[in-house]
């Protein structure tokens, strides 16, 4: 489903040049659950941003579902992640102007699909995440928890086939973040490809596999 060769990543400013990634190769299978860990500023988070395709590699090869993406453009990068590949931020990235349910929704509306399903699959979504009760509440209403299961609900509503997690219980106390790696853990029982950046080793632990990231490179993978 995935597989990155000698993906490289720098950043220019002006007499700097920084490497966040040198030479990175992995291949994620289908239906598996992969925790990418390592200290800050090792290059996790732009690896699942290239992974996201919300950015670019500046060199080497990313190859999706048989698909070089590594030098697509912008709009094609849109289409493609669309019912692919979903999202799961630690800041939860909700729209605060939105209600919980307008939120979840927003992918679908996105992808064309008329109102009535729209609004069967959000249902179903908030239900089965337990934030039905809050569908017409906004994000500022909400526990840290309950705003990270509408975000998970928006990240599954498309039912993608990846999900992309950023340190998914960052934001969370252990009690919410243990129901939200329960959640993800189901997720993957469903053959859903999770890959996840983290640095507690208590989530990494639900993982398949570990991935460990230093100065831009993998220095380390360990089957669970």
């Amino acid at each position: 489903m995935i597989q990155i060769e000698n993906i490289q990543k720098i950043f220019h400013t002006d007499e700097v040049e920084t490497w966040a990634l040198n030479d990175v190769s992995l291949r994620v299978r289908p239906g598996e659950f992969l925790a990418i860990m390592g200290p800050s500023g090792c290059g996790k988070s732009t690896l699942l941003n290239i992974l996201g395709l919300l950015d670019t590699p500046s060199g080497g090869k990313y190859i999706l579902n048989g698909t070089d993406v590594s030098r697509m453009k912008e709009n094609e990068r849109v289409d493609l992640r669309k019912g692919v590949i979903g999202f799961v931020f630690q800041s939860f990235n909700l729209i605060d102007e939105l209600t919980v349910e307008e939120n979840i929704e927003l992918p679908l509306l996105y992808m064309g699909i008329e109102k009535n399903e729209r609004k069967e699959k959000v249902r179903e979504a908030m239900e089965r995440m337990g934030i039905a009760h809050r569908c017409r509440h906004f994000p500022a209403q909400l526990s840290g928890g309950q705003q990270q299961r509408a975000a998970i609900a928006r990240a599954v509503i498309a039912n993608p086939k990846i999900i992309l997690a950023d340190e998914p219980t960052g934001n969370l106390d252990s009690k919410n973040g243990k129901e939200v790696m329960e959640l993800l853990s189901e997720l993957h029982k469903e053959s859903t490809t999770i890959i996840m950046v983290t640095h507690s080793l208590h989530d990494a632990q639900f993982a398949n596999r570990i991935v460990k990231l230093f100065d831009g490179h993998i220095v380390s993978e360990l089957d669970m």
